[in-house]
């Protein structure tokens, strides 16, 4: 099992750690493997990495030209883990 590092936006960062986002499409250039762990780097509008990260592990690979373009695979993730700062919206809230 590999681990893979990856930048993600941070709208579809936030709805992979809700668990509404439940499949990722990458273009399969590490060779993924079903069982390997995605660790997502949420980042901002500029591209920066926020501080926020997720576990997440591949549980499943669809991999079919049907349905894809060649090269890209669609990654079925299940959480593992979290590190979500409080950012300044939240903790205005309180």
């Amino acid at each position: 099992m590999a681990k893979h590092e990856l930048k993600i936006k941070s709208e579809h960062f936030m709805n992979v750690v809700k668990g509404i986002k439940k499949a990722e499409i990458r273009y399969n250039d590490r060779n993924y493997k079903v069982g390997d762990f995605l660790v997502l780097h949420e980042i901002d509008g500029h591209g920066n990495r926020t501080g926020n990260q997720c576990d997440v592990i591949i549980s499943h690979i669809l991999d079919d030209a049907e349905y894809l373009r060649d090269g890209y695979v669609m990654l079925s993730i299940g959480v593992m883990s979290m590190f979500v700062l409080q950012n300044e919206a939240t903790s205005d809230e309180q």
